[in-house]
């Protein structure tokens, strides 16, 4: 294990490095986008994720929309269970979700989970019934259209055999002005009153690279795969954890802005395929020996305990992107208008 550790230390330093330049990146005012672009890779997967803590579901083209990816009729995170009292669900019953494949077609949706009778959902019907539950995600206030009592009982008996009376909600039409959310303890000045999200934590979009994995799984005893990392963009070709140093990323004619670092909690440990924890908390346990932010003091204090694995980013420019187009990024480190001290 030493030895693995030890191998992975040159690969992370780049990534390390990078990460700290671009916590000196100062926003700049201007609407206008980079004009000068440097190609690191291409697409590798598409993750849209249409029920908050479920299955992602990949797809080789996707509209990259400002609230998130979407195919057709099925969008990022436009579903989300809570619980009977209006409140996210806590690890546990959260993890089992993992379980659930969510398709959506026209305006139906079905939910599907091993050892469990499919069942479907008229999103339309139950839009046009508006009956709204406001609940809260990490502070922020957010309402949904209630899904009715069938699925209702159906995802309590699949996460916890009735213990937990849970209720799904749909994005319906009352979460379209939900603006993403900004760290709790630092402000990141990339964010905008334009960047917007439906039932995801903080933002419409996180990407990593098949490299930062790669260098990930050198250090574990068992490795992972994506599936446990949840990005909605995968980029293969570059160097490990080069998304620190990102400050724009174009895909075709499509320009992401990226707003933070995507720190990591112990939902990185749950299971893909049961939503169980991890009993050593890895890959968490593993990242804090090499992806724990060092500086700057203002950061080190917002974020003492956390780790950073991919990256969080808005949209400036909305288009179509497809598995295999080429990724342009403009560096923080490297392109003047987007750094000072």
């Amino acid at each position: 294990m030493l030895d693995k550790k030890t191998s992975v230390g040159v690969g992370v330093g780049v990534g390390v490095t990078a990460l700290t330049g671009w916590w000196a990146w100062k926003y700049y005012t201007s609407t206008r986008l980079p004009d000068k672009w440097e190609e690191v890779g291409e697409v590798y997967q598409l993750s849209i994720f249409p029920l908050k803590s479920g299955r992602g579901v990949s797809v080789k083209e996707a509209q990259a929309t400002t609230h998130g990816l979407a195919h057709h009729t099925l969008q990022d995170r436009v579903l989300m269970a809570v619980t009977a009292e209006g409140t996210l669900l806590p690890g546990r019953p959260s993890g089992r979700l993992r379980r659930v494949m969510t398709k959506i077609e026209g305006h139906v949706a079905t939910l599907e989970a091993e050892g469990h009778t499919p069942i479907t959902v008229d999103l339309e019907e139950i839009t046009k019934e508006r009956r709204i539950i406001r609940t809260k995600i990490m502070g922020q206030p957010v309402q949904g259209v209630d899904c009715g009592d069938e699925v209702a009982e159906w995802l309590t008996k699949m996460i916890n055999e009735g213990q937990m009376k849970v209720r799904l909600l749909y994005k319906g039409n009352v979460a379209e002005e939900r603006e993403a959310l900004n760290a709790e303890k630092f402000k990141f000045k990339q964010f905008r009153k334009t960047d917007k999200v439906y039932f995801a934590n903080n933002t419409a979009y996180m990407m990593t690279t098949t490299a930062s994995l790669e260098n990930l799984n050198k250090c574990l005893d068992t490795p992972i795969t994506m599936t446990q990392i949840r990005p909605n963009i995968e980029i293969v070709g570059t160097a490990p954890h080069d998304e620190d140093d990102w400050a724009f990323v174009k895909i075709g004619q499509t320009i992401f802005r990226k707003l933070k670092p995507c720190q990591r909690c112990m939902r990185m440990t749950m299971n893909p395929s049961t939503g169980d924890l991890h009993p050593k908390s890895e890959p968490l346990r593993t990242l804090r020996t090499y992806r724990k932010i060092t500086e700057p003091p203002v950061m080190v204090k917002a974020w003492p305990d956390k780790v950073i694995f991919g990256a969080n980013f808005g949209i400036d420019v909305t288009g179509t992107i497809r598995v295999g187009d080429k990724v342009l990024v403009a560096r923080a480190s490297q392109y003047p208008k987007f750094m000072g001290y």
